[in-house]
């Protein structure tokens, strides 16, 4: 859990934290601190792939829980719940990232059995693909 949420969250800081303080409308305060730690400025490579538990507890007390509460975690129900939370605020897509094909599998056939087909139906099924240009063949 610590590597798939602080981990990562921690990585994407390291490499475009002022993007996502931007977008997110954080506090740039946070930013400058988790950045200053001594574990986290000296860190060399992605938390997420090279960081023990350890390191991976001291990063998390860096990085308020709010950041992490859009995390969607737990059975494939809740984590179908956490990417609804995110569809009713307004987005029009949700990225599962963080876990394997094979642990995504059952969340995303939880949301394929809930979804309702007439809510995104003005967008294509596949995001990368032009609209104006069609299916490729």
């Amino acid at each position: 859990r610590l590597k798939k949420t602080v981990g990562r969250m921690a990585t994407y800081l390291q490499a475009y934290g002022d993007l996502m303080i931007k977008t997110n409308d954080w506090d740039p305060l946070v930013l400058k601190k988790f950045r200053a730690d001594p574990l986290v400025s000296t860190f060399q490579g992605a938390i997420d792939q090279r960081a023990t538990t350890a390191e991976l507890e001291h990063v998390a007390s860096l990085i308020p829980e709010f950041w992490l509460a859009a995390a969607a975690m737990g059975t494939p129900e809740q984590c179908v719940a956490a990417i609804n939370h995110q569809l009713d605020l307004g987005c029009d897509g949700v990225i599962l990232h963080g876990a394997s094909p094979t642990d995504l599998a059952p969340i995303v056939a939880a949301y394929a059995a809930q979804r309702d087909p007439d809510r995104f139906a003005h967008l294509p099924n596949n995001p990368a693909m032009p609209v104006s240009r069609g299916p490729l063949s």
